[in-house]
């Protein structure tokens, strides 16, 4: 192992000596890489997730980021998830950096409506139902104790573990368990969008609140039931992840505002796993005018440090990828947690240029088969 430096394409925002010290303890490290799937029917409201090319796509969209991160195609769909415009899955960043680095990729079945059609660890969740019912989640005590269980079994004989998510409609329901938990004081989550409905997500969330009869911050000590109650089935299963590997090994929460939620359900449940993990994301996403993942992880705990990628799409040739410039996707797939486990496996080896280079590869060989 060569000694630790911050490399260019690493940023760091928050704790530095947190996140340095992790950096430090991961650097030339073993690590894992997991996904967890689900849908919440709340991404087929019509302006809440563009992740997917129509509202009904959504629910194809977790299943479809599976199989490619597996198999390198889809095979629950043609073609591969995109927003509307032709904007491909940033799966395609993840993919780059689980094929440079190695990486070994699980994939949990949180609760899928469409299931990914490629062998999955299940953890009894069922698919979300809309969270305007204020019971939106069925199983999460089941799918949290199973999840710690696989986190522990994931810990043994590795250095790290990065734990990711694909679930259309996320940043909606993260909304509306943040405010139940009161982890934040105000409507700070993104959007794969440049447009951010915040209006159209605060009126479900408070909807769903009222149906629940929940008000803001009547669950902090309850994080489970704030699931349960306006959640989806991506997230028990993650805080058990997390919270069951970091008793071992440190954890890269990939992702973007949504995972917000999850440390949050995590950090609730076990306070000792703060210093244990960071937040790897995108300067894509950091860097996004329309939400503030700064400042909700600060809410959060002002022990839980960003680590970000410095990718940069400018100079792409495809016009699909230079969109995430103009504010479009930023995160998803646990991509930007992907890219930093991938340059500190590496020793810094991989930055960067290689990884966008990968990932022209990739898109180029999807567009044209």
């Amino acid at each position: 192992m060569s000694e630790f430096r911050l490399p260019p394409s690493l940023s760091i925002v928050g704790n530095r000596e947190i996140a340095e010290r992790i950096l430090s303890e991961i650097w030339g490290g073993r690590g894992v890489f997991t996904c967890t799937v689900a849908n919440t029917l709340t991404s087929t409201i019509p302006g809440v997730s563009d992740a997917g090319d129509t509202p009904e796509l959504t629910l194809f969209t977790p299943a479809a980021d599976a199989e490619m991160l597996v198999c390198g195609k889809t095979l629950c769909m043609d073609g591969i998830p995109i927003n509307p415009g032709g904007i491909p899955t940033p799966a395609t960043l993840t993919m780059a950096a689980l094929e440079l680095s190695g990486m070994p990729v699980y994939i949990v079945n949180g609760g899928c409506k469409i299931a990914p059609k490629i062998p999955c660890f299940d953890v009894g969740g069922e698919y979300g139902d809309y969270i305007s019912t204020g019971k939106a989640v069925k199983n999460v005590r089941e799918s949290f104790e199973k999840g710690r269980i696989l986190g522990r079994m994931l810990s043994k004989g590795n250095d790290f573990l990065v734990v990711s998510e694909s679930c259309a409609g996320g940043t909606t329901t993260a909304l509306a368990v943040l405010t139940a938990m009161g982890a934040t004081d105000g409507n700070h989550v993104s959007s794969s969008s440049p447009k951010n409905p915040k209006e159209l997500k605060m009126r479900l969330v408070e909807e769903a609140l009222s149906n629940a009869g929940i008000k803001r911050g009547d669950l902090a000590k309850d994080p489970l039931r704030a699931i349960a109650c306006v959640g989806d089935p991506m997230m028990p299963a993650n805080v058990g992840i997390i919270i069951g590997a970091a008793e071992r090994i440190p954890v890269i929460v990939g992702g973007g505002t949504q995972m917000a939620a999850v440390i949050a359900a995590a950090l609730a449940l076990e306070p000792s796993i703060a210093g244990r993990i960071i937040h790897g994301t995108t300067r894509w996403l950091v860097k996004d005018p329309n939400s503030n993942v700064t400042k909700l992880i600060s809410d959060i705990s002002p022990d839980v440090p960003l680590v970000y990628i410095n990718m940069d799409y400018s100079d792409s040739p495809h016009e699909g990828l230079q969109a995430y410039e103009w504010g479009y996707i930023k995160e998803g797939v646990g991509c930007g947690g992907a890219c930093v486990a991938a340059v500190a496996a590496s020793e810094g080896k991989i930055d960067c240029p290689g990884l966008l280079d990968k990932v022209h590869e990739i898109y180029e060989n999807i567009i044209n088969p």
